[in-house]
């Protein structure tokens, strides 16, 4: 009896937990809880990976990978069937190998080429999103996913930011942007970016460069093994005083001769004009709008609404 006594309140204390996981599923399943994009750059790099391997994407049109400056276009401007993959702080490495392990395979992968592939890969969000017990937890039981955080899907929902920027003007999104609101801050960052790309390439940035450019040669080669798909090398235009930079002109240069256009596709660049940042490399909203609208035109396929 005295056993028994002792089991009662933690087996009730299981039946609890239990019925709540069961319940949070339910929810999470029927579509009563609305998804969070995540509420750190960390968070948000998981949710975007997490979503391109476990969910259906029978529809899926075309991928993007790269850093921060690809991450920064929304693919929803580019039209249906397009997932991004581009991590902040990360590099092309990163979704590459997602792409090349996952079973979901686009028609079109657009790989983010520049100086930030010399960040390397991220192999510990790799691997977790591989790892064979949490694999196929976060593949059958949603609520397992970083999207659906209790924490996260209560301060998202509180944010409303999905609903943020959606319907604006592009001369409303540029009155919000930092460039107009502290514009001499903005001013100071992207000084600081011209600076540091004023600076000639180094021989270790270079060499790493060039180690890291091999390494994406061989995703590459893998992901082609399926013959379904089509990769496009591509950067993004940045500020004119950065892009007119001594190291940029470099690592420009440098990238294209280890990713030769005889060997590799590469999307031509957009018409020349001035293109804004807040901080010299991050599209403002409103130009990152423009070239996702020029991404749209310019791939193969008719990914329009």
């Amino acid at each position: 009896m005295f056993v028994k006594s002792q089991l009662q309140p933690i087996l009730r204390s299981v039946l609890i937990f239990l019925f709540l996981m069961s319940f949070y599923q339910v929810l999470v399943s029927g579509g009563v809880l609305p998804a969070s994009d995540g509420v750190s750059l960390i968070q948000n790099n998981i949710v975007k990976a997490q979503r391109y391997v476990y969910q259906d994407d029978c529809d899926l049109k075309m991928v993007i990978v790269g850093s921060s400056l690809a991450g920064n276009i929304n693919v929803k401007h580019i039209g249906k069937g397009v997932k991004s993959i581009a991590f902040a702080g990360g590099a092309s490495q990163t979704g590459l190998e997602i792409v090349k392990r996952s079973k979901s395979k686009p028609p079109i992968l657009l790989v983010e080429i520049n100086d930030t592939i010399i960040r390397q890969i991220d192999t510990n969000l790799v691997d977790d999103l591989y790892h064979p017990i949490f694999y196929w937890l976060r593949q059958y039981l949603p609520m397992m996913r970083e999207e659906y955080r209790p924490v996260s899907v209560f301060i998202d929902y509180l944010k409303s930011r999905r609903q943020q920027y959606t319907n604006l003007s592009k001369e409303k999104l540029d009155s919000l942007e930092a460039r107009n609101l502290t514009p001499e801050l903005a001013q100071k960052a992207i000084q600081m970016i011209v600076e540091v790309e004023s600076q000639p390439l180094s021989k270790n940035d270079a060499k790493n460069i060039e180690k890291e450019a091999e390494f994406i040669k061989s995703q590459i080669a893998e992901i082609k093994k399926n013959r379904g798909v089509k990769v496009v090398l591509f950067d993004i235009p940045l500020e004119s005083r950065v892009n007119a930079a001594i190291r940029r002109k470099q690592v420009a240069e440098l990238t294209k001769k280890l990713f030769p256009s005889d060997r590799f596709d590469w999307l031509p660049p957009p018409k020349e004009r001035e293109w804004r940042t807040n901080d010299g490399v991050h599209l403002i909203r409103s130009d990152a709008r423009d070239f996702a609208e020029f991404l749209r035109d310019n791939t193969i396929l008719d990914l329009r609404f």
